[in-house]
């Protein structure tokens, strides 16, 4: 029988907690209006907060809503200040310590020592493996439409329920998924981070014991897979669509392709083969519209140096990780700043 937790809620529900997840939900945001607003009265803020959730009587407020354009078009939905804290205590006093252990190794979204390189890095050395073995393996790449928006709050309660039984958590859970539409989970907050990863853990452990697949590796709701050939590929496919419908009612989008290994992969930006990986075009397009939109704000005064020597050194920590050190030169080499 699978162990339980109960007895978590009071014990984590101290000041010091509270204060240690103000915090984090603080870090690059400490000069924000919201953050100053919330630190001129902080004990009495976190006092109140630890009052409304002993007693039962918290609320989330309303979800601040924007869209960004980069990558990719997306809706964000930020929490107001004071629920970020409480996401921060929820996640982690109950849902990390709990669930975190558990992940497989092979998961890289959102979690400490893992990211998009470490990814790109084990799906390569998977690629080198499986060729040694197979000679001419295939790919299952796989990607889960309309994720956040699909996401079923029965669905995610009863998992979390299936682990910890403490009822002033299940409680916190049902408040905290309430506050949006269900189906639907909200991208840009802490708590949907942790569900969506424990949600598609499901699906890990689906892929790692029932279908017996040791090449895979996972990235929030983009997965790869290296399998010996094209047959045995397209029988995992189909096992997946059905345990993904049946299971956590999601779907595969249309982007979900079985492929030969030969041709190369795209996953967590950049393309990779056996031998070698590289920026993916999109990526470097995105990075040029980013500079010469730079170079105007730059010349009008709107941007200094050290905001774009900021945006330059993140991305060329990205670029670094793949066969891209001539790429770098002529990304630096082709724009000019002036004003």
């Amino acid at each position: 029988m699978a162990k339980t937790y109960k007895n978590l809620f009071e014990p984590a529900l101290t000041f010091s907690s509270l204060l240690a997840a103000h915090h984090k939900g603080r870090k690059g945001k400490r000069f924000t209006a919201e953050v100053i607003q919330f630190e001129m009265d902080l004990e009495g803020n976190l006092l109140t907060l630890a009052r409304e959730l002993r007693a039962g009587t918290y609320r989330p407020g309303e979800y601040r809503e924007f869209t960004i354009y980069e990558p990719k078009q997306r809706l964000i939905k930020a929490a107001p200040y004071r629920d970020r804290v409480v996401h921060q205590w929820y996640v982690g006093n109950f849902i990390k310590p709990v669930f975190g252990p558990a992940f497989i190794f092979d998961t890289y979204a959102c979690l400490e020592g893992k990211g998009m390189h470490r990814a790109a890095y084990r799906v390569q050395e998977f690629l080198r493996r499986a060729g040694q073995i197979w000679g001419e393996p295939y790919i299952l790449k796989g990607d889960i439409k309309s994720y956040f928006f699909s996401i079923d709050h029965d669905i995610i309660y009863n998992i979390i329920a299936r682990k910890i039984t403490d009822p002033k958590v299940l409680w916190l859970t049902k408040v905290i998924l309430d506050s949006t539409e269900n189906p639907g989970i909200p991208v840009g907050s802490y708590t949907s981070q942790w569900f969506a990863n424990v949600y598609l853990h499901q699906l890990d452990m689906f892929v790692k014991h029932q279908l017996r697949v040791k090449m895979y590796v996972r990235y929030m709701d983009d997965f790869v897979m290296v399998l010996p050939d094209k047959t045995t590929a397209s029988y995992v496919l189909d096992e997946i669509r059905i345990f993904l419908k049946r299971e956590l009612s999601l779907q595969l989008n249309h982007k979900t392709q079985v492929f030969p290994a030969k041709n190369g992969v795209n996953f967590c930006g950049y393309k990779i083969w056996p031998t070698h990986t590289k920026i993916r075009t999109e990526s470097k397009r995105r990075i040029k519209r980013k500079l010469r939109k730079f170079q105007e704000k730059y010349k009008a005064g709107e941007m200094d140096a050290e905001d774009i020597r900021r945006v330059l050194v993140s991305w060329m920590g990205y670029a670094r990780h793949a066969d891209s050190y001539w790429l770098i030169h002529k990304i630096l080499n082709q724009f000019t700043f002036t004003k």
